[in-house]
């Protein structure tokens, strides 16, 4: 029977081996996995003891029994050393050691220490080296390493219920039950001899004591610390569906951090966008720069979530930057011009035409740099030139008073604002020249009309007087009044010119007035001065969106119509229709007067200088006249996008 004892005692400690051998292949965080070398190697050693024990009951021959004496000799001190290198390992990864065992370093030399020890008892002991090998490898060997493997289980135990997993861990404790059991009937239990405890705990006492040979109980130990240990293998599994459990969570949580990025960037990017947009479309419609600028300072401020976002522009001499507007939370302002000579970081960054990023660029020895509007602390500012090709407008800023910097992309969107704001400057600069250029047109029209009226007629009535002089004296008094008559006529055109002048110079677009009720002011007073039946028609909800250029033209284009049917077309009714097709307004000036035909359009009437108007805002002018039937002068403008 001991021969099937010794086959399950050696197979239990050879599968367990074999398992943990395969197991310690794998990586793993937990301490329990750090030393499953040394226990996988202790079982396949010991398993070698054991079946040598089997084979030596089979009586082999010699030298066969010799070789498994002698095997069995080594093998068993050997895997008890391995057990006790595994125990050691074990305790001292599960922590911190309680203060009774704070002598764990000098422990750490307890291998060492016994195996000296044990080969100097065993030298000095028994003759039969054999029997003292098995007692003192028992005793000073696999007793330490059965104890410290099973303590190390226990504190492997109570680290994996902290861990969650609370399953493993009682396959662990269960494993150190095992070795506790294997420590009391492999490690004291020894065969019978003269020295230590074998006298008294010895093979034949337990026998006697339980009927049964200490091989059984050995086999039974073996069994259950093979069961449990295998059982506790099932950690590692639980640890590698753990990581991949976190390991999802964690890509999950990236996906999620990379798309709420994504939809940020998108926005960022999407609110840029409507903020160029927004402000191109004022720039393009010819708005006060005044308030262009405003909004390009309060798209900074908002876009880059500033402290404060401003704008300033060199004086008239070029010497000094001028404060023109600037954003804080309370909204965008204009300023009054204020100086900013005593701030040198920006009147620097400007005056080296490029962009300037701090605290990046400053030194760290500089004092403290405070806004020269709100005398805060700036901890860092960009800095953006006005600048397009040689010329310098000024500058434009944000600043920020915490310690959060700004970024390259923050920087790129800064400049884009300033390009903006030079076209802006670019555009007022050419719409004052733009305005001057008309009030030069217009003084040469309005001296024109008075050299084509007024002073003609002064002319005129100077010629008649000298006529009626020189009848009265010569006394042919009866030949005066038709002269009197016809300079009385005369008289009453002038004055009729002159009015129409006034009201023409009295009509403008300035401030709110805008263009349907200005056409209607001077159509209902074109109509009371000279007595015409003049209407305004139209259906339109809104104003059409002309440019102003575009409005100021079609203003002109109308008085100078309704002033050729008031001198030529002597008509009773004229109406000034207004209607918006797809993309432009369409004028037409009607009137049911004398009309003209053939060439009578070029070079007449001053429909040469209504032409030029209507193409110099990209618009089309036609005249369509028969005579008795009337004439319509039909005017085409192109409309701007809302």
């Amino acid at each position: 029977m001991l021969v099937h004892v010794f086959f399950l005692y050696g197979l239990a400690f050879f599968a367990m081996g074999l398992a943990v051998a395969l197991e310690s292949r794998r990586a793993s965080a937990l301490a329990f996995g750090h030393h499953l070398r040394w226990l996988a190697a202790f079982g396949l050693a010991h398993s070698i003891v054991e079946w040598s024990d089997m084979f030596m009951l089979l009586n082999p021959p010699e030298p066969l029994h010799g070789i498994l004496q002698a095997t069995r000799t080594i093998m068993l001190p050997l895997s008890a050393l391995l057990l006790v290198r595994f125990g050691i390992g074990l305790v001292g990864e599960a922590g911190p050691l309680p203060e009774w065992l704070t002598l764990i370093p000098p422990v750490l030399l307890v291998p060492g220490a016994l195996l000296v020890t044990y080969g100097i008892v065993v030298a000095l002991t028994d003759p039969v080296i054999e029997t003292a090998a098995d007692v003192w490898s028992r005793y000073l060997l696999y007793l330490p390493g059965s104890l410290l493997a099973s303590f190390g289980f226990v504190r492997q135990w109570r680290s994996l219920l902290s861990s969650g997993y609370a399953r493993a861990g009682y396959w662990l404790l269960g494993a150190a039950l095992g070795f506790a059991f294997n420590a009391l009937v492999a490690g004291l239990i020894v065969p019978s001899a003269p020295y230590g405890l074998a006298p008294w705990l010895n093979y034949d006492r337990v026998l006697a004591l339980t009927g049964t040979p200490v091989q059984v109980w050995r086999a039974l130990s073996a069994l259950a610390v093979a069961f449990f240990v295998v059982g506790a293998l099932g950690v590692f599994e639980a640890e590698r569906e753990r990581r991949i459990t976190r390991l999802n969570a964690e890509r999950a949580q990236a996906q999620q951090e990379a798309l709420r990025v994504q939809s940020e960037a998108r926005q960022s990017a999407e609110e840029w966008t409507d903020s160029l947009v927004s402000i191109s479309r004022k720039i393009a419609n010819l708005d006060n720069v005044d308030d262009v600028l405003s909004a390009i300072v309060a798209g900074a401020r908002r876009l880059l979530a500033t402290d404060l976002a401003a704008l300033a522009l060199w004086d008239s001499a070029g010497e000094q930057l001028e404060l023109k507007c600037y954003a804080t939370d309370a909204g965008a302002r204009l300023s009054k011009n204020m100086g900013l000579a005593q701030d040198p970081h920006i009147d620097d960054a400007i005056r080296a035409r490029r962009t300037a990023r701090y605290p990046q660029a400053m030194d760290g020895n500089q004092p403290v740099w405070r806004c020269p509007i709100s005398q805060q602390a700036i901890q860092s500012a960009i800095i953006v030139p006005l600048q397009l090709d040689e010329r310098v407008w000024g500058g434009l800023w944000v600043e920020r008073y915490t310690s959060s910097i700004f970024t390259d992309a923050d920087q790129q969107g800064l400049e884009r604002l300033a390009d903006q704001s030079v076209i802006a400057l670019e555009h007022a600069l050419m719409a004052s020249r733009m305005q001057s250029l008309a009030v030069i047109e217009e003084r040469a029209r309005i001296a024109r009309e008075l050299h084509d009226g007024v002073a003609q007629v002064l002319g005129y009535l100077s010629l008649e007087m000298q006529t009626l002089e020189a009848l009265v004296r010569q006394g042919h008094a009866q030949d005066v009044l038709p002269h009197l008559v016809g300079a009385r006529q005369r008289i009453k055109e002038a004055q009729a010119d002159t009015r129409e002048g006034i009201l023409s110079l009295r009509t403008t677009l300035a401030g709110d007035v805008g263009l349907i009720p200005a056409l209607q002011a001077y159509i209902d007073e074109f109509s009371v001065q000279t007595a015409l039946d003049a209407r305004l028609v139209h259906d339109l909800p809104d104003a059409p969106h002309l440019s102003p250029l575009a409005e100021a033209q079609l203003v002109r284009i109308v008085q100078e119509a309704l002033t050729n049917v008031r001198k030529h077309a002597r008509a009773r009714r004229v109406s000034v229709n207004l209607s918006v097709g797809l993309d432009r307004l369409h004028v037409a000036v009607r009137d049911d007067g004398v009309g003209f035909g053939g060439n009578s359009e070029h070079g007449h009437f001053g429909l040469q200088t209504m032409h030029e108007r209507a193409l110099s805002v990209n618009g089309a002018l036609q005249v369509t006249s028969q005579p008795n039937h009337g004439t319509c002068v039909d005017v085409w403008l192109p409309l701007m996008e809302r």
